[in-house]
């Protein structure tokens, strides 16, 4: 223990003492096409450049001297985010130049607002157009907004009180405007200028608040500004074509997010876009989706030989220039999944036990042992209780189904266990990946009935995996521990309330390239409550439901040392509340046929997700900059609707189908699960199951139970039908009923 704690120091003393002479991190040159005009009208070279977020198209606004070209250019991209796959045929031109607020010559910046249904242009000479479009990210169909009145160079000002505008770009929300200020003389005034907007995305609301001075980084004649995804780094690009011509990109990181108050430059390439072969003067920045590209822009210098192109360039890391770093967000954000999912599934599975409990309260041996798989996308939450693979020895015929009466004890504790595999996927928005979630658990239980109530307690084990899908090869392992207390409490009309308060020890590994780059433990204390209402109303025989989940989590700081040289990072602790709230009607009911049943059962509920968004501070010993990571919230309302059917014949055997939906109503997210399930024949002490999931990868489980005297001998066996990489496997269960 002594000795890591001195290596830790130790390396990070070395990164701090030596953070002057670190290795540059510079962009790799892939390829470059040229952005030629297919109609021969030399209209001018390609400045500014986006894409829309999946990477078919691409855009670039059209510097020209020329006021006949002032064009928005679009293509189409065959492959997303490959510039080689560019079809010129599907060029498509937003004209700048006509309407009521046209604009001029030399135009270069452009950007999208959130949801890509309105773009922005600026030209040098201070006007901004913008255009509404019919479909996001497609400028084949859009209608010119009505000029604002506003001359950007000096109406609105900023800095030195005008602004030579070379660039626009927003944050996230369009709560803030940036206007990149290129200067007027090689000596320059440069800078990008800072806006607050009263209202999202409409620029006429603008209020200077600050101004970056880049003219000490950056040679002279700023072109192009551009911020990561989560806006803590930004990045200006210069080109000077004199008698020395220079390029250069000038990084800064953000202490806040978005604010260039907090910007510090931490470093700068030149002339990487020599390596590359060309020799134009670059123009626009942009980036892939993933942060995992970098693009650039040329036009042609009279003389020069160089047509205009755009250029490709891959990243070692996410928006990897100068310094690498992880993306804290999405795997801090994994973090936290793993908390919330933690408190899930004690939750979840001691308030199945309840309903175990409750429709089974007349048995003579209240005992239970049962496995659970989950195999479905989204949500790590169990399916419903007819479709898990019990141990219980309850026959599925007319009569069986019905509770035995037999004299009790209830004051006896009745012991338990239950295991589940889940599987899931997570996260996916603006600034987090998303990210596939594994779960393994198994937990130990005791109750007893009290005059009725019901007090227990359960141990549980689990083992959460995280595979952030960012096309990189990081990952999060992570064991909890937890202890869970609870209660059910009859309340008048048939209906129960209840209780569980549980506390979890945490303990995660995050790994990068299968080796492990950081260690962090955790604690949480957490509390929920259920209401479970049997009366059934209307002729669907609905049954209401509500619950309320609450925890709080502390994570310990620790230094992440990354698996590229100049990425080692320390974070700081991290104390955060999650939680949710739902109601919703379920039914279940059975239809019998003569010897046979048809089971129907379902549920609609809607989930309110309590979590707040949360602050976490990173510190790269690069740079020694702290930054303010924020974790959004994925989705504050949704909803979650089931339907299953399942045939029961008189001889045990069983068919059954269930489908499942999560939809995020505020978001675009959702997911979804089906399972299909042959039960199997209960006899001879023996039960067979097989599910089949062809939403999953078409993941078959079969699973035979064997019970002997007062053993249950368990086969489990799994495996994926057509898939390219043969997936299975198989293990042996031993349990004893105490």
């Amino acid at each position: 223990m002594i000795n890591k704690l001195f290596l830790k120091i130790f390396v990070i003393s070395f990164f701090v003492l030596t953070s002057n002479s670190f290795a540059v991190v510079m962009p790799v040159f892939k390829q470059s096409v040229p952005v030629t005009d297919i109609t021969g009208d030399a209209i001018g070279g390609p400045a500014d450049v986006t894409f829309s977020p999946d990477g078919t198209k691409i855009h670039f606004t059209n510097f020209s001297n020329k006021t006949a070209f002032p064009f928005l250019r679009q293509f189409t991209l065959t492959t997303p985010f490959d510039i080689s796959t560019m079809d010129t045929s599907s060029e498509v031109r937003l004209n700048l130049g006509a309407g009521s607020d046209a604009l001029g010559n030399f135009i270069q910046g452009h950007a999208f607002n959130s949801d890509g249904t309105k773009i922005f242009a600026i030209s040098s000479n201070g006007t901004l157009n913008i255009h509404t479009l019919t479909t996001p990210y497609d400028i084949s169909d859009s209608s010119q907004e009505a000029d604002d009145g506003i001359n950007y160079i000096a109406g609105i000002g900023g800095g030195d009180g005008t602004v030579a505008s070379r660039d626009i770009e927003f944050n996230n929300d369009g709560t803030k405007m940036y206007l990149l200020d290129g200067g007027n003389t090689a000596s320059g005034d440069g800078g990008v200028v800072e806006y607050d907007l009263g209202t999202p995305f409409v620029p006429s609301t603008a209020t200077s608040v600050n101004e970056v001075d880049t003219t000490s980084t950056l040679v002279a004649f700023e072109q192009d500004v551009e911020f990561d995804d989560d806006g803590t780094r930004m990045y200006v690009i210069d080109s000077f074509t004199g008698a020395a011509p220079s390029v250069k990109i000038a990084v800064y990181k953000l202490s806040t997010p978005f604010h260039t108050s907090t910007a510090t430059f931490v470093g700068s390439i030149n002339n990487f876009f020599d390596g590359s072969g060309g020799t134009g003067a670059p123009l626009g920045l942009g980036f892939s989706s993933d942060g995992m590209k970098l693009y650039q822009t040329t036009y042609e210098i009279s003389g020069s030989g160089d047509l205009d192109r755009v250029y490709e360039y891959d990243l070692v890391c996410p928006y990897g220039i100068v310094i690498c770093e992880t993306d804290a967000v999405t795997a801090i954000g994994a973090q936290v999944e793993i908390a919330k999912n933690v408190i899930s599934q004690n939750s979840s599975t001691i308030f199945k036990r309840f309903e175990w409990l409750r429709r089974n309260d007349e048995r003579d041996n209240l005992a239970n042992h049962n496995i659970k798989l989950n195999i479905h996308n989204p949500i790590l939450a169990a399916l419903k209780a007819n479709l898990e693979n019990s141990l219980n020895d309850v026959e599925f015929t007319q009569t069986s189904l019905k509770k035995e009466n037999s004299k009790i004890n209830k004051k006896n504790w009745s012991y338990w266990s239950h295991g589940d595999i889940s599987f899931g996927r997570v996260g996916d928005t603006a600034s987090s990946k998303p990210k596939e979630v594994k779960t393994r658990g198994i937990m130990f239980g005791a109750d007893k009935f009290v005059d009725k109530k019901i007090f227990g307690y359960a141990f549980r084990y689990g083992n959460d995996e995280v595979d952030i899908d960012d096309g990189s090869s990081d990952e999060l392992d992570a064991q909890s521990f937890s202890l869970n207390i609870y209660s059910s409490v009859p309340l008048k009309s048939r209906s129960n309330l209840n209780l569980l308060f549980g506390a979890s020890y945490l303990m995660i590994d995050q790994l990068g390239k299968d080796q492990v780059t950081g260690k962090r433990n955790g604690k949480q204390i957490y509390t929920s409550m259920n209401y479970e209402n049997e009366n059934e109303y209307t002729k669907y025989q609905l049954i209401p439901f509500g619950k309320l989940e609450m925890g709080i989590t502390q994570f310990s700081d620790y230094t992440d040392f990354g698996v590229i040289s100049n990425s080692v990072e320390s974070h700081e602790r991290l104390t955060f509340k999650s939680g949710n709230i739902s109601a919703g009607l379920k039914f279940d009911n059975i239809l019998y046929l003569n010897d046979n049943s048809i089971s129907r059962n379902g549920f609609i509920e809607y989930i309110y997700d309590l979590t707040p968004d949360i602050d976490h501070y990173v510190k790269n010993h690069i740079d020694n900059v702290t930054l303010n990571k924020k974790i959004n919230n994925h989705s504050l309302h949704n909803v979650k609707g089931n339907i299953g059917f399942e045939y029961m014949n008189s001889d045990g055997r069983t068919i059954a189908i269930n489908y499942e939906r999560f939809q995020s109503l505020n978001k675009s997210g959702h997911k979804d699960s089906l399972l299909i399930k042959f039960g199997g024949v209960k006899k001879y002490n023996a039960n067979l199951d097989v599910i089949y999931d062809p939403i999953n990868n078409n993941n078959t489980k079969v699973s035979y139970l064997k019970q002997m005297d007062n053993f249950n001998l368990k086969l489990n066996s799994n495996y994926s039908l057509f898939s390219n990489i043969p997936d299975y496997g198989a293990n042996i269960e031993i349990s004893s009923s105490f």
